[in-house]
């Protein structure tokens, strides 16, 4: 291939220059070439040193091939520049990208090679780097081997296109997704220098001095090398296949060690970053705030999916539009002091308006930050609209952004996205508004006009307004110093009030139901009970004497159930609905009747501690007394409300498995997955009730009813059974309280007629009608929800043993719950350690205070209230009591307080 000079760098900067018609020597990497005397001229020479460029554009090849093409040439180069010092072998430090930390991690090679001198050099250059390097020989390999271990440089012979053809293989691998981070280098033939060096020599008199001619010779070789005068290879076609740059062959380590990490430094490292700027936008698309990013002329750049469905635009339709199109302020005041604090670059946070593309104009809180260039300049600008600011304000008549008039079909039609957008304006343009939309939209009309202090507390609250749950509890009373009942009452509200378990369950293992366990929670139907007709007056005369006092409050509910051997639903069943005239209201025969109690009360189970039959009949009691209060009895409720609450009452907890609905979701029952983990048991009470009644003639109640009559009477039954959910508990009361009780506010200021009103049961004092359908089915839902949880009111001693019953039926569920492996929905129901008393008292603090202060002023429950006092009192000396022991101890023996 002709001469090529041969170049020794020393770690002093001299360089050693020889000619030399040795064309093809390969040295490995301590041998050098045999330079005489004779030919040898030194030129004293300062040290190189290779600048690296941060831009990762496409000039960044030409630029690396310009700054090394000088150790590029053919010939034994051993350089150690300033560059091989940058990383030592072993030592991968991270590295920087803006306040983003990478890892700057090892870097793997492919050399796709037949094996020869420059494949050994590239290798050993690689060692020396301390990169992991792969050696393949054909192209099926290549593509293998980078598949799976996913090369960060992949370097390709070039050279000889008989063995295998190296820009076919380029394409193959830039077809894989992963391609886009990998760099890609063709090694090419060695370029002739022969013109280079005759030049050299007549340019120079040999009358001058050796050493100042040889040094003269060195710059105009350097110099020379890297202008046009030299034929460059053919890198268009290279390039057009993928490569990123491409390396003439050079089999000196030294130059190979160079190269590679001036590849690492341009190319790698800078495709890093943007892999690295990858994860950042996939943060902004997951972003649940609204972000937009536009240039230093508020051109918008990007917006996150956040951002088109508050503004109602896809990204192609607002990208590139200028920002300015979409901000509207009724003055312009604040937009125009935020454009000009971007302006100043600095940052701006305030409140703007948005246009969405219906026309409509929202308003939300922005923040603005200017990102600076190297002269400290805005060249980009970040908006983000805070979420939890947003609010929906009036529509203004603005109309959306202006689009270009599509052309009509050939046809003469109209096309379709035209009629889309003429569909979509006639959705925006109806007055569709629900009630809270137009709370929310006064409380707007007044922010417009009020303090700039006033405004953050009515963004607070239209996004309370605007929760799926306004009535459960925030818990943000909590008594300060009482760590146990803080315990307790986020236990109750958690395992009482949740469809699954809130706190993390990711360590429990979701199981289905074995057979054994399926059959603890049947959803078959009883079978026929069939038994001769009882009459209340064949009862014993012992059971009729506790019947006598069924509309009276110290009823004794568990005598009855001992007298009755635990069946005192279908006693009191027939003594109550006979009061209430069910059977003639239903056009029922005493015996269909006698037949339904009998089948229901069988499906109550009579295994489970406290959701059994005894229950039904305390809460069906507890429905009639209300129902007998006077408030209730003059125009309040109508007949078929009467008979549906009492029907209702009997039937609340038909079925019941013993175990809360948490349970039962976090099992997987099946009644979990039939209702969808939604209000699980009271779905299944209601559906059970009806089913098991139209299923046999002999229990059907219903069966003499006109379909006018039963329709609104089954309606109110299941709305009151499934009133008894314990997460609805705080919506029902908080409604009922809000739209029922208003009046007891303002007694003092009512006239002696609105009082007489109030005490006919017709309407309160801001006259409001109770006889409304709305109204009274606020009242029902109360009602049976204080029926059900009315143990605490009882006499003490009925007080005291439903507790105990309740707290031994949540002890089986915990344990339960440890042998399945499923989450502990109240974990402080432990047999060894609960304090039940202490139970009691959070329970009567959470969900009974303030319920029946509000049933009792609807109501007038004095003796029910006084008896709620007393029980309180009980359990708190019980509770103090307990602790105390505990504390007597020293701890040998811990008594944990629910």
């Amino acid at each position: 291939m002709g001469c090529a000079p041969s170049l020794r760098v020393s770690q002093t900067g001299i360089i050693y220059c020889r000619d030399s018609d040795e064309s093809n020597s390969h040295h490995s990497p301590g041998q050098s070439s045999n330079i005489s005397s004779q030919q040898q001229t030194t030129v004293v020479f300062p040290k190189t040193e290779v600048k690296t460029t941060g831009d990762p554009g496409a000039s960044t090849s030409i630029q690396l091939t310009q700054q090394i093409r000088f150790l590029n040439r053919r010939g034994t180069i051993e350089a150690e520049t300033q560059t091989s010092q940058l990383f030592l072998k072993g030592d991968r430090p991270s590295f920087w990208f803006g306040p983003m930390k990478l890892k700057d991690n090892p870097i793997k090679i492919l050399l796709v090679f037949e094996e020869d001198a420059q494949s050994e050099a590239f290798w050993w250059a690689a060692d020396r780097a301390n990169y992991t390097c792969n050696l393949v020989k054909n192209p099926e390999h290549a593509v293998d081997s980078y598949l799976d271990k996913r090369h960060d440089i992949i370097i390709i012979d070039n050279r000889h296109s008989n063995t295998f053809n190296a820009e076919v293989l380029c394409r193959s691998i830039r077809a894989t997704k992963q391609s886009n981070h990998t760099v890609i280098v063709a090694v090419t033939k060695q370029q002739h220098v022969q013109k280079l060096r005759k030049k050299s020599r007549s340019c120079f008199n040999s009358t001058l001095p050796a050493a100042c001619i040889a040094r003269a010779k060195a710059m105009l070789l350097i110099k020379s090398i890297s202008t046009a005068d030299v034929d460059e290879p053919p890198i268009a076609s290279i390039l057009v296949a993928g490569f990123n740059s491409y390396f003439p062959e050079n089999e000196n380590i030294g130059s190979c060690y160079n190269y590679l990490q001036l590849l690492e430094s341009e190319h790698v490292r800078q495709r890093r970053k943007i892999l690295a700027t990858e994860a950042l936008f996939t943060a902004l698309e997951k972003c649940s705030d609204a972000i937009q990013i536009t240039d230093k002329e508020h051109c918008i750049q990007y917006v996150n999916p956040a951002f088109e469905k508050l503004s109602g635009f896809n990204s192609e339709e607002i990208i590139g539009k200028g920002s300015r199109d979409l901000f509207y302020n009724g003055t312009g005041e604040e937009t125009e002091q935020m454009l000009s604090q971007i302006k100043k670059s600095k940052a701006w946070e305030g409140r703007c308006g948005l246009k969405k593309r219906s026309g409509e104009v929202i308003r939300f809180r922005c923040t603005t930050t200017p990102v600076m260039d190297a002269d400290k300049r805005a060249d980009h600008v970040v908006y983000v609209k805070r979420s939890e600011d947003f609010v929906e304000s009036r529509v203004h008549s603005l109309g959306s952004l202006k689009e270009p008039d599509l052309p009509g079909l050939p046809n003469g039609g109209v096309a379709h996205g035209m009629l889309r957008r003429q569909s979509l304006a006639r959705i925006h343009s109806m007055t569709i508004e629900a009630p809270i939309t137009k709370v929310v939209n006064m409380i707007y009309g007044v922010q417009e006009s009020c303090p700039s202090n006033v405004a953050p507390l009515l963004d607070k609250v239209i996004e309370i307004l605007r929760s799926s749950e306004l009535y459960s509890p925030l818990n943000e009373n909590v008594r300060e110093g009482d760590e146990m009942s803080t315990e307790m009452e986020t236990e109750y509200v958690e395992g009482l009030m949740s469809r699954s378990l809130r706190k993390s369950s990711s360590a429990y293992p979701i199981l289905p139901l074995q057979e054994s366990q399926r059959k603890s929670y049947p959803m078959l139907l009883p079978s026929n009970t069939t038994s001769p007709p009882l009459s209340l007056k064949s009862a014993p005369p012992d059971v009729q004497a506790v019947l006598e006092k069924d509309d009276m409050w110290d009823i004794d509910i568990l005598e009855l159930e001992r007298l009755t051997n635990k069946k005192p639903l279908l006693y009191l069943g027939l003594k109550i609905f006979t009061r209430f005239g069910v059977s003639e209201f239903l056009t029922c025969p005493d015996k269909v009747m006698q037949t339904w109690l009998q089948r229901i009360e069988a499906s109550y189970h009579s295994t489970n501690k406290y959701h059994n039959s005894t229950h039904a009949a305390d809460v069906l009691q507890a429905t009639a007394y209300f129902l007998n209060r006077e408030r209730l009895k003059k125009g309040c409720l109508t007949k078929q409300d009467q008979v549906g609450s009492v029907l209702a009452a009997a039937i609340h907890d038909v079925d019941h498995p013993g175990r809360t609905n948490v349970f039962l979701a976090n099992a997987q029952a099946p009644l979990a997955l039939c209702y969808n983990d939604r209000a699980i048991l009271e779905n299944h009470h209601a559906a059970f009730a009806f089913k098991l009644t139209i299923a046999d003639d002999s229990c059907n109640i219903f069966k003499n009813m006109t379909r006018e009559d039963y329709k609104p009477l089954r309606d109110i039954i299941i709305d009151m059974v499934l009133a008894t959910e314990m997460t609805k508990h705080f919506e029902h009361v908080s409604k009922f309280v809000n739209s029922v009780n208003k009046h007891d506010k303002y007694s003092g200021r009512m006239s002696e007629d609105e009082h007489s009103s109030i005490q006919s049961g017709l309407c309160t004092g801001h006259n409001v009608d109770l006889s409304t359908p709305e109204n009274r089915m606020l009242i029902k839902r109360m009602l049976i929800k204080c029926a059900d949880i009315a143990n605490p009111c009882r006499p003490l001693a009925l007080c005291k043993e439903w507790a105990y019953r309740i707290a031994d039926e949540y002890f089986l569920q915990a344990e339960e719950e440890r042998e399945r492996g499923l989450p502990v929905v109240m974990p402080v129901f432990d047999r060894k350690t609960c304090n039940i008393p202490k139970s009691q008292t959070t329970f009567m603090d959470i969900f009974i205070m303030d319920t029946f202060d509000a049933w009792d002023t609807f109501a007038d429950l004095q003796d029910l209230m006084e008896n709620l006092q007393g029980n309180y009192a009980y359990w708190q000396r019980e509770a103090a009591l307990i602790t105390s022991k505990a504390e007597q101890q020293n701890h040998t023996s811990p008594l944990v307080s629910c």
